[in-house]
């Protein structure tokens, strides 16, 4: 079915006149600005945005310092690192709880392609911009400067400050397959360790509230790597900017031919994605060699052709050097995707080693132009097309398959074949295919419903809820998606209606923390829900789809968003974290294995009561006192144990060490219970941590020797292990060395060998007993 838009979305660009829908209106989206009166004077910007204050010169220490970070650490200044963390997400504040669920709110953004003439390519080339005027802007659309007022299905006003969308090249917007997922994965993985080996030897410091700047990249680049797919629209474009310049010869014509490109020719979208999205005409005005009045009668000329969704944008095609004074440096692009932010790394190596790292920089005045367009175009064009959207798909669709009616023709259709709403279709296309579904909207050989199908655009409507934040009618949405689905054996769309179920209703602010507390009677059932979900969405990623980046994205969705609801969703959320390792989803012995083992600890750790809360706890549920304390703190000391030793082995000593002070913290608390580390019961795993603990010295003693990162070693890995459990300091570097070449060689009592080469890259800490022979403190066995 096709439905019409406002403006200029899906229509070809021939006259103004806008059709109307039968939707009162709720906002203006016309604007009578003329190009000479466009400022940013108007604009509420914020005085401290986080994307535009990012320096180059800053060090890591001073932008992960956190005055009120909940375990009381500090950060460390890395001097080595600012220089090398140029242009790196992993300069990123330190996420916490909130933060964490930011960035997942803002990973679903709206994706606008950018299709520009070769005039309007060649001036951001001449500006030091390779890649086309696509970079140009892109940097500036993930933070809208001010706030974004977005209205939801029920008419209640919300506004944003973090709001952004995503600019991409129109073609890769478009076009893409599906089927990556090992690809993305391997590609992960190398971009992680790419990062490790810049920044090696270096500590950084961050808590079980915190999330580690390493682990944060991974989950970004996942979320931002996705490919466009069939099933789920958040890789679709929503809008279209269609760019030319002030020395374009024929500025109409080429507006026409670039639309045809869009609408019929190779840019046109495949038949699962939607092709009526909206158009915006963007003309690129060059102060330097243009005439302004030439072009101010030009964008007249296209606000009468192609309606109101238009823009001048004023800018100077000479390049920005750092001499000169009305520069200022580009905000720091946040969203990449791995292969695009591996290139990237790839490019810059040789200039890191040099310290010769061009900064991009662009004059203050282009800046603040392209600012007042992306704003313009956020909130007066691609928001307002939003809500109309969902508006009218809500009211012919959605809001027919919630009553009555809508469930008899679910009935009919699911037990008769007949009663969709793509009948008509069915009926022509049934000679086609004898193996169509009972609906017959779903083509079972191509793998996906046509764009105009109902369940198709019902999961646009979802998706487009998700992305303006609307996450009640989301989440109501993916629920009545799921049996049609399921009906219709669309095994891809169906995990990821179960997935985004979860996620909507995990990120709903009207869905407290209490609702999944242990204190809530109706925790149990709403866990179980959020699980049964979890298991049959990564169950068809895996088995059906083959989709193993796709799994890993919903399991790490959930635990995210699972483990700050209450101690009963924590252990929720380490349960599906410790079944993301046994799925493989994460490769044994690589980093992104151990980034995931360090959450299962967070997990654990995050929620558990403290040494004064003990006492009410055990007078309340006396039965529930050795899972409130000791079970949690013993399972997250091992995990954090498990994550020390997977460090020793990939050769981060640094890392390794941060790892063993959180699980001697953890073993701290434990101190005059019955399941604490020193008691007689765990003699092995004392000896297993002694003996990592050994290993970790010598290795950051070998570093210091052989002058590898020689601040970082000295200044600062001595901190983490101030309070060093051996009591060995640098005096005793000998006698260590003497222990150490007795114990080379000999079997302990469980078999075990502390291996320790004179290689630092060879070095590996032993094998954890509860690798060997069993958790030697029943942590497997409890857990399960």
């Amino acid at each position: 079915m096709t439905s019409q838009g406002d403006g200029s979305a899906g229509q070809p660009p021939t006259d103004s006149s806008l059709p109307t829908l039968d939707i009162p209106k709720t906002r203006s989206i016309a604007t009578n600005e003329s190009p000479e009166t466009s400022s940013t004077s108007s604009l509420p910007l914020r005085p401290a945005s986080p994307s535009l204050l990012a320096s180059r010169s800053s060090t890591l220490s001073g932008i992960l310092s956190r005055s009120s970070s909940p375990n009381g650490r500090s950060s460390l200044s890395l001097s080595r690192f600012a220089r090398s963390s140029t242009a790196s997400p992993l300069s990123n504040i330190a996420d916490s709880n909130d933060e964490t669920r930011t960035l997942i709110v803002r990973s679903f953004s709206p994706v606008v392609g950018v299709l520009a003439s070769e005039e309007a390519d060649n001036l951001a080339r001449e500006k030091g911009f390779q890649h086309g005027f696509a970079s140009v802007i892109q940097p500036y659309g993930e933070r809208v400067p001010g706030k974004v007022v977005v209205r939801d299905s029920v008419g209640a006003s919300r506004s944003w400050e973090d709001f952004g969308v995503r600019f991409l090249n129109l073609k890769d917007s478009i076009q893409g397959q599906a089927g990556r997922g090992p690809e993305i994965l391997d590609t992960l993985e190398d971009l992680v360790e790419q990062y490790l080996e810049q920044h090696t030897g270096e500590y950084i410091s961050h808590g079980f509230h915190e999330m580690s700047p390493y682990y944060r990249l991974f989950l970004s680049r996942l979320l931002s790597s996705q490919p466009p797919s069939q099933h789920e629209a958040f890789s679709h474009p929503v809008a279209a900017v269609i760019t030319i310049s002030s020395s374009t010869p024929s500025p109409i014509e080429t507006l026409r031919n670039l639309y045809a490109q869009t609408a019929q020719g190779g840019l046109a979208p495949p038949p699962y994605a939607n092709p009526e999205y909206l158009r915006y005409y963007l003309l690129v005005h060059d102060d330097d060699k243009d005439d302004f009045a030439k072009s101010s009668a030009l964008f007249d000329q296209m606000k009468r052709h192609f309606g109101l969704h238009c823009h001048l944008l004023r800018l100077r095609s000479m390049s920005c050097s750092e001499e000169d004074q009305d520069g200022e440096e580009m905000p720091q692009q946040e969203w990449l995707s791995a292969s695009a932010d591996l290139s990237k790394l790839q490019e810059t190596t040789q200039l890191v080693e040099l310290d010769a790292i061009p900064a991009p920089r662009i004059f203050s005045t282009d800046a603040a132009a392209i600012r007042t367009f992306v704003r313009e175009l956020v909130s007066q064009s691609i928001v307002p097309y939003m809500e109309q959207r969902i508006s009218l798909w809500n009211e012919q669709i959605a809001s027919r398959r919630r009553g009555i009616s809508g469930r008899f023709m679910s009935l009919s259709k699911r037990w008769g074949g007949v009663g969709g709403l793509g009948l008509s279709r069915t009926s022509s296309a049934s000679n086609l295919s004898s193996t169509s579904s009972s609906s017959g909207n779903y083509d079972s050989l191509q793998g996906y419903y046509r764009w105009d199908a109902p369940e198709a655009l019902l999961r646009k409507l979802a998706d487009f809820a998700t992305m303006l934040r609307d996450y009640k009618l989301a989440a109501s949405t993916y629920e009545l998606l799921r049996s049609d689905y399921s009906n219709d054996k669309a095994w891809r769309y169906l995990a990821g209606a179960n997935e985004m179920c979860c996620v909507s209703n995990l990120l709903n602010p009207l869905l407290s923390s209490s609702s999944t507390s242990s204190s809530s009677s109706k925790s149990l059932p709403k866990l179980e829900t959020f699980d049964s979900m979890l298991e049959a969405s990564s169950y068809s990623y895996l088995t059906r789809c083959n989709e193993p980046a796709l799994a890993l994205r919903s399991i790490l969705l959930t635990i995210e968003l699972l483990k700050v609801r209450g101690r009963l969703a924590s252990e929720l959320a380490s349960k599906w974290a410790i079944r993301a390792l046994d799925l493989n989803l994460a490769s044994q012995g690589t980093s992104s294995h151990v980034l995931i083992s360090e959450r299962v600890a967070s997990c654990l750790a995050g929620n558990r009561p403290s040494q004064s809360s003990t006492t009410t706890i055990t007078n309340h549920h006396p039965a529930s006192t050795g899972f409130s304390l000791s079970h949690r703190t013993r399972h997250a000391a091992f995990w954090s144990l498990t994550s020390a030793e997977e460090w020793m082995k990939l050769g981060r000593a640094s890392f390794a060490a941060a790892r063993l002070d959180d699980a001697h913290e953890l073993y701290a608390e434990l101190k005059h219970h019955e399941a604490s580390i020193s008691s007689k019961g765990f003699k092995d795993m004392n000896e297993f941590m002694d003996e990592l603990s050994l290993a970790v010295r010598m290795k950051l003693g070998q570093a210091r020797q052989r002058g590898i990162s020689g601040a970082s070693a000295t200044g600062n890995l001595v901190e983490p292990l101030g309070a060093d459990p051996l009591g060995v300091s640098g005096e005793a570097e000998e006698v260590l060395e003497e222990q150490l070449e007795k114990l080379d060689g000999k079997p302990k009592g469980h078999q075990r060998q502390l291996t320790l080469n004179s290689n630092v890259d060879a070095m590996a800490g032993p094998m954890s007993p509860g690798r060997q022979r069993g958790d030697p403190l029943g942590a497997d066995d409890d857990f399960e």
